[in-house]
């Protein structure tokens, strides 16, 4: 669509050109944009509209992601046109879906994951941290991402929802070719994730027959036997949940902790205090949350002409909401180019931060991927010590999702832990 509105441009030509994301979020490109206008037009682009509206501020990241009746969530969240099959009312899954049918959908899971329901896993998560812990200990050096930081996330999103111990890797391998479809490493194309999408779909609606023909203790059994408005949901219905619960519950807090560790690695200082004062670690969680937003934008559809950080904004234009540009606005926090695991205790850190978005979209699971990051790093520096690189971490290609997909590290054990005794 040409926008005859548009400003000159912002500050970054060609933004959304995959080589400005070899390195991970490219911050200081951000930093550059954020000087420039509040919402700016980049003609060029992957997009097949011809073009797209960049907002990189918290304040009109918020405007757009609030607004739902404005900016519509149905179009997909890549800046890419995802495929017409996956946008029809009958392969929506919740991420697709505007109010209030969003709303309806959401209800039917909203009550395991409110905050009382999130801590009764702790126990789980808890065991299941010292069993990969123990199984790594030994070793004194791993690969970090694989060996924990996915591990965890999936055998607790696992348990929760079911799945069969000898189906999780098939599960783990169609999420990352879905969101990380931009690395050769796990397909080879967005076109690849497009169809792993629908793949992760297919396996929800499985799994949902095999519950209801065999009812187990399992969210995935009580959410079939849930009624509402005097419905219960189908085997299909189910699937395009299952896609939504599974892969906001390994990707997050995969890349989540990976970057937390390297962080901690990388400032020796602030590694040390957290394992002097372990009471820090809350505090070290949202630090670490807001300073790399896993999922690096999200792209919404205005559905009528509007105006946005004082541009006009036109019906159909494509706007794409930088989250790891809002994490680091000047305006929300000070000195936000600085990890700092105190920062917590002088500034508002979780109400700023945009990682788990804004809105009715606002992350469903963000009591639990807060929970399993706190259990994490309380049970790696209280069991664990003397961390470091063996070799530069190697990121994930992709332009949506911002992580590291090896980190190759080295430790010790902590004698002193009475676990280790």
């Amino acid at each position: 669509m040409e926008n005859n509105n548009a400003p000159a441009g912002c500050p970054v030509t060609h933004l959304m050109d995959l080589s400005n994301f070899r390195e991970g979020a490219p911050y200081p490109l951000f930093h550059r944009c954020r000087q420039g206008p509040a919402v700016c037009w980049e003609a060029e682009g992957v997009s097949r509209r011809g073009g797209h509206w960049n907002v990189f501020r918290r304040r009109e990241i918020d405007q757009v992601m609030k607004h739902p009746e404005l900016f519509s969530n149905t179009g997909g969240p890549f800046l890419e046109e995802t495929p017409p099959e996956l946008l029809t009312p009958e392969m929506q899954s919740l991420n697709l879906m505007d109010p209030p049918r969003h709303r309806s959908n959401r209800s039917l899971v909203d009550y395991a994951f409110k905050p009382a329901a999130i801590r009764r896993k702790e126990e789980d998560l808890r065991r299941i941290a010292r069993e990969l812990i123990a199984a790594m200990a030994d070793r004194t050096e791993c690969d970090f991402v694989a060996d924990f930081a996915s591990q965890l996330p999936l055998r607790v999103i696992c348990n929760i929802l079911g799945v069969p111990e000898d189906e999780r890797q098939h599960v783990y391998d169609i999420v990352n070719q879905s969101v990380l479809a931009q690395d050769p490493d796990f397909a080879g194309s967005r076109e690849e994730g497009f169809d792993a999408h629908a793949q992760i779909i297919q396996y929800g609606t499985r799994l949902a027959s095999a519950h209801r023909e065999q009812p187990r203790d399992s969210l995935t059994s009580e959410i079939l036997a849930a009624e509402a408005e005097g419905q219960r949901m189908s085997d299909h219905e189910y699937g395009l949940l299952f896609h939504n619960l599974i892969v906001g519950g390994i990707e997050t807090t995969r890349n989540a902790m990976a970057f937390g560790l390297y962080e901690l690695i990388r400032h020796p200082d602030q590694l040390a205090l957290l394992q002097r004062e372990p009471e820090r670690i809350g505090d070290a969680v949202e630090e670490i949350l807001r300073y790399h937003a896993p999922t690096v934008y999200y792209r919404r559809t205005a559905l009528q002409d509007t105006e946005l950080g004082g541009q006009r904004i036109h019906a159909g234009d494509t706007v794409i909401c930088w989250l790891a540009s809002a994490n680091r606005d000047e305006h929300s926090f000070s000195e936000p180019e600085q990890f700092d695991i105190t920062r917590n205790q002088r500034e508002p850190v979780r109400r700023h931060y945009r990682t788990f978005g804004v809105g009715p979209h606002f992350c469903l699971g963000v009591h639990l991927a807060r929970l399993e990051l706190q259990i994490a790093f309380e049970e790696l520096l209280t069991q664990l010590t003397g961390f470091a690189l063996e070799e530069p971490p190697t990121l994930a290609v992709s332009m949506f999702n911002d992580g590291f997909k090896r980190m190759p590290i080295r430790f010790a054990r902590r004698q002193e832990h009475p676990a280790n005794q």
